[in-house]
């Protein structure tokens, strides 16, 4: 047993990857068997026996005076019910001072939750960053917030990474910080340097779009002049690598189940499941892979994750002995957790259902194997829109 992972993720994880399941098994066990973690058993592990129900409403109260009792009450059984799973980040932060939890367990927690750790480049998040490591209240910290806010207001974000600016060199430097006014002068001077987006993870998105883009053709293929119509677009990425057809066909078909006046007869109508919703939430439309690639939007994991896998060439078939199965397997499975360290991500989690599937359909011989799984996993899934010749 991998002792990084509980009993329950362990067996979900040998589930994924042993190799038995079809793929109509694999989303048949992911709906009836799957146990996904919930957002409470994420906040027990930090509660230290402390009544959870009671901590949050208390620190909540104090630190949103304005709200009534009755409906903080509320908000947090509806964090701790069965089915809720996830927080907004800011929310996720806020817990954190409630808990009082070090610097390191908040960057755990934050992980789990909000599926990236805290952002060390961000100015927003530096501001809760030192409050954390200086033991300051959760009303402290946003009053100090809202002042380094007021500070900077009219800076912008760098939109081109400087070499100073990446996260190891920005985390030191704001480690170092041990006052109030250590910290304005640092946002005053670095602010140039900082910025909500991840750099890195909009460099690795940069070069994998520009591979898909720009697929490497044998000679053959370039003496024929064939270069323009090999280059891919957003949409044909889209379609091809982000499952448009089946993933953001189906999102459609639940949009428009829910219309008073919907065009689909009853047999049509369709809704998620909870795995369904947590797999498509936050799915990349046309518009939203535009966006990350002006920085006008942050690169998700998701994102980086399907573009990761869509341009892995696999093992070097040049290689001296072959790999197996279970060798081609933990190769990609660790530089693909590499990837989401090194962007500040969490790693793959048998818990969450995306990843799941992620384990499941990398768990093969071959990378056109990978594609090959995803493709069915998707369209078995989320069904598939059929095109009509025109």
């Amino acid at each position: 047993m991998d002792n990084k992972m509980t009993e329950i993720s362990q067996a979900m994880y040998d589930e994924a990857t042993s190799e038995l399941l079809t793929v109509q098994d694999a989303v048949e066990y992911l709906e009836k068997e799957g146990k996904m973690r919930t957002l409470r058993e994420k906040l027990e592990k930090y509660s230290y026996g402390r009544d959870l129900q009671s901590v949050l409403t208390e620190g909540l109260m104090v630190n949103h005076p304005e709200l009534s009792r009755d409906s903080v009450r509320k908000r947090v059984k509806g964090w701790l019910t069965s089915d809720s799973r996830s927080l907004e980040k800011p929310d996720a932060i806020e817990v954190c001072f409630i808990l009082k939890l070090s610097l390191k367990e908040a960057d755990d927690l934050v992980a789990s939750i909000a599926e990236e750790k805290l952002h060390w480049r961000s100015p927003d998040e530096i501001v809760y960053i030192f409050a954390l490591k200086q033991g300051m209240d959760y009303p402290s910290a946003r009053a100090l917030d809202g002042e380094m806010r007021a500070m900077l207001d009219g800076a912008k974000d760098a939109r081109e990474p400087a070499e100073d600016s990446f996260t190891p060199i920005i985390r030191q430097e704001v480690y170092a910080l041990n006052s109030k006014e250590e910290l304005r002068d640092y946002l005053r001077q670095a602010a140039p340097r900082l910025g909500r987006c991840h750099n890195t993870a909009y460099r690795l998105f940069m070069e994998m779009m520009d591979t898909l883009k720009n697929p490497q053709l044998d000679e053959e293929t370039a003496r024929a002049e064939v270069m323009e119509a090999e280059r891919l677009t957003i949409r044909d990425i889209l379609r091809e690598y982000f499952y448009e057809n089946n993933v953001l066909y189906a999102k459609e078909m639940v949009r428009e189940s829910k219309k008073k006046n919907s065009r689909l007869g009853e047999n049509e109508k369709r809704i998620f499941t909870a795995i369904e919703k947590n797999i498509s939430d936050s799915w990349p439309d046309e518009a939203a892979l535009s966006k990350m690639k002006s920085r006008k939007l942050d690169v998700t994991r998701k994102v980086l994750i399907l573009l990761f896998l869509a341009t892995e060439p696999g093992p070097d078939p040049d290689g001296e002995e072959e790999l197996t199965r279970d060798e081609v397997f933990q190769d990609l499975y660790q530089r693909l957790n590499d990837m989401l360290a090194l962007c500040g991500f969490a790693a793959l989690d048998p818990r969450v259902p995306f990843d799941w599937m992620i384990l499941y359909c990398i768990c093969v011989q071959d990378m056109f194997d990978v594609d090959a799984r995803m493709r069915a996993m998707f369209r078995e899934m989320f069904g598939e829109r059929l095109w009509t010749a025109e």
